[in-house]
């Protein structure tokens, strides 16, 4: 589920669905249960997990990633259950995918970790959107590090504030392809430059969350 100038996931892309395939992903019970008709983008799709499941409650999916091998994925899983899916190899922080069609919602799911231009994804959502349209993203919280597949060694490292690529060293996602960590106020503060406005928070695990989900929209 990566989109950078470099795929990184290209080379784990069989490992990763394997060790996902059994996850529910985490902006899935933050979504409405009704899509019917919708025009939903799937910015860092991965091998079209959650994909589905928009198609599922009537969306009309578009997957976006730069990873080709977890595309190669999701385009065989679609031809041999068809849902309307349409899957394209792009970055998330340009639109030479897009064909001009707004969108009516969007959403990225425990991606923007992946992602190095921050600033650049949050400009392509925004610009795709119509009027209106809604953006839903996921993220292990920043803030609670050292609980699942996030490394509990960063605030010795460097602290919170210090941001930069890193990996857990592991046998999960992270130890496999990394990720970024930035502060909280950067990836809202992101959201808040594109344009998007905020209607919605959410942290799940009511001790130490460990993810964080955003639900923002493109204003009229």
């Amino acid at each position: 589920m990566i989109m950078t100038t470099t795929p990184r996931y290209d080379n784990h892309a069989d490992w990763y669905v394997t060790h996902t395939r059994e996850w529910q992903p985490a902006a899935a019970d933050f979504l409405p249960p009704d899509l019917t008709g919708q025009a939903v983008l799937d910015l860092a799709c991965g091998w079209g997990q959650l994909s589905r499941i928009l198609a599922e409650r009537g969306a009309v999916v578009t997957g976006v990633d730069l990873a080709a091998q977890l595309l190669s994925k999701a385009r065989e899983q679609e031809q041999s259950d068809p849902a309307g899916i349409r899957y394209l190899v792009g970055n998330a922080a340009g639109t030479r995918w897009w064909d001009g069609t707004p969108f009516d919602g969007a959403v990225c799911n425990m991606a923007l970790m992946d992602i190095d231009d921050l600033a650049g994804a949050m400009s392509t959502v925004a610009r795709v959107l119509r009027p209106g349209g809604w953006f839903v993203f996921t993220l292990f919280h920043p803030c609670f590090p050292g609980r699942g597949d996030t490394p509990s060694s960063w605030p010795e490292d460097g602290g919170y504030a210090t941001e930069r690529r890193w990996s857990t060293g592991r046998d999960g996602v992270r130890g496999h392809v990394g990720a970024n960590h930035r502060m909280l106020s950067t990836y809202l503060n992101a959201a808040l430059r594109a344009g998007l406005e905020f209607e919605e928070f959410a942290e799940r695990d009511a001790e130490l969350p460990q993810a964080l989900l955003v639900r923002c929209r493109r204003p009229r």
